[in-house]
């Protein structure tokens, strides 16, 4: 028995688009601001290349662990109560879907930033970019889709029969 009726396009519209500005423009102004930089500048730099191989591996390293968090968060946050009444169900639903990605989609983002910090230490613009890369692959993976939200609309509904709420 279906209790209450709820629009998934409408729950998943704001994150999508939030999303969208957060993993697409922050890291298209950091390419620009970077090629603009690497254009104006040159390839020269003080720093030996072994010390940039290595500082490399360590921020893909910490980029990578970023979105395997993004990616365990998105589950934690999503598969735990975020209704706060039976009343108010829909907009708990819509609410907590919001807060939840926004904090995903900061993680992923970061993975351009710290890409944008080797770029800014080594000057390797194509370095730069595979951050970038992963940043793209990253929003890709925890974005929320139909499919998921179905679960996590089920399991909500779950909690919310069980007495389990938001706490506030």
């Amino acid at each position: 028995m279906i209790k209450y009726d709820i629009d998934i396009n409408a729950v998943l519209v704001k994150p999508l688009y939030m999303g969208l500005l957060i993993n697409i423009f922050v890291p298209g102004i950091l390419v620009l601001i970077a090629y603009l930089k690497s254009e104006s500048i040159g390839l020269s730099t003080g720093i030996s290349l072994s010390n940039m191989d290595t500082l490399f591996w360590v921020f893909l390293i910490v980029a990578v662990a970023d979105g395997g968090i993004a990616i365990f968060l998105r589950q934690r946050f999503f598969m735990t109560p975020m209704i706060r009444t039976r009343e108010t169900f829909a907009e708990d639903i819509t609410a907590g879907a919001f807060k939840a990605s926004i904090v995903c989609y900061a993680l992923t983002t970061s993975i351009a930033i710290y890409g944008f910090v080797y770029f800014l230490i080594s000057q390797r613009f194509n370095a730069f970019f595979i951050f970038v890369f992963i940043s793209f692959i990253g929003f890709q993976i925890i974005r929320p889709r139909h499919g998921f939200l179905k679960k996590v609309i089920e399991a909500q509904k779950r909690y919310v029969d069980e007495n389990r709420f938001l706490a506030s």
